[in-house]
């Protein structure tokens, strides 16, 4: 018996721009491991870590920085160093070491993790090299420090994948439902499908879940995403829900809805990682497309944008013309 231990978590939820996408990371851990004691950070401490280094600079260990997205994302604004770096130091190296070989373009990487970008033309534009922030032997090197972490730990990387709900999609979705808590709702579900498809019945599973805003009652949401599988309610507090899982092939396993759980688990943070790397490249490929367009239209490129809400309206009075009544109606989301 061993545990298969899953995160998952959401980047692009609020913006009015770009996809939502959620990721989810998924380690199988020995036989005698049990969710509530297996922090992967002590356990991996020798090739991850919390915090890099200062200014973009790595980890004086040469580790790999595991952590929320938002506090390894840099700013736009800093000029030392590409603000992926963390991001993309810490995903391509999972991806090296569960498939053997790092991306060499962002399409490589989408196949990887399971993205279909082709919705729009705006996705589809010209491949960008990988890495975008560093080499490949930096990544190289990285990952091998990470595989013998890995290795002396007994466990292994399992899973990093990253859920992308297309705008049009998501707009559907919101029409339909009346909530736009709904779209991560089901992206979580697909997820949650994917984790017990992992596992065997002599597998346990634990998986924990960055919590969806103020919500506290799971139980449904975990029904229609495993059909079948009993659910069992131990606790809806103010900071988490658990919740019990039987199915009826002799599967078992618990999932936790945790408040900042990034902080918390390591597969979320990796989950939220992989989320925020795949929205990022996605959006500086629909900055290029609509750049492109306007600097052929009307002379001069456009700024690009990150798709948050106040710099979105900027960008879509900027864009103007360039972008056709029906693109609006397919690209910006309505919640």
């Amino acid at each position: 018996m061993a545990l298969l231990l899953a995160g998952i978590d959401e980047a692009g939820y609020g913006p009015t721009l770009g996809p939502l996408c959620v990721g989810l990371a998924a380690f199988r851990l020995p036989d005698q491991a049990t969710p509530a004691t297996q922090n992967l950070w002590d356990l991996l401490s020798s090739g991850v870590c919390r915090e890099p280094g200062r200014g973009g600079s790595h980890d004086p260990a040469g580790r790999v920085a595991i952590a929320d997205s938002k506090k390894l994302k840099l700013s736009n604004a800093v000029r030392t160093t590409h603000p992926l770096v963390h991001l993309e130091r810490g995903v391509l190296s999972f991806l090296r070491v569960h498939s053997g070989s790092t991306p060499a373009q962002d399409t490589d990487l989408f196949d990887a993790l399971g993205v279909a970008s082709a919705w729009h033309p705006c996705y589809q534009g010209t491949a960008r090299r990988l890495p975008v922030a560093g080499t490949e032997g930096e990544i190289a090197i990285a990952s091998n420090l990470l595989a013998r972490a890995l290795v002396r730990a007994e466990i292994a990387a399992q899973a990093l994948v990253c859920d992308v709900t297309p705008e049009p999609l998501f707009n559907e979705c919101v029409r339909e439902s009346g909530s736009k808590a709904r779209t991560v709702a089901l992206a979580m579900g697909r997820h949650l499908r994917r984790v017990w498809a992992l596992a065997t019945p002599e597998d346990r599973v634990g998986i924990a879940c960055d919590r969806l805003g103020g919500r506290a009652d799971y139980s449904d949401l975990l029904r229609e995403a495993l059909p079948g599988v009993e659910v069992s309610t131990l606790e809806e507090s103010a900071t988490r829900s658990r919740y019990a899982l039987s199915g009826p092939d002799g599967r078992r396993g618990g999932i936790a809805f945790l408040t900042e759980g990034e902080d918390a688990h390591l597969p979320i943070a990796l989950a939220s990682m992989a989320a925020k790397y795949t929205r990022e490249l996605l959006m500086a490929r629909f900055n290029d497309f609509w750049s492109a367009c306007h600097q052929q239209l009307e002379g001069k490129p456009l700024r690009p944008t990150a798709g948050y809400a106040l710099d979105a309206r900027r960008w879509l009075d900027e864009v103007g013309r360039t972008m056709s009544d029906a693109d609006r109606s397919s690209l910006v989301r309505i919640a």
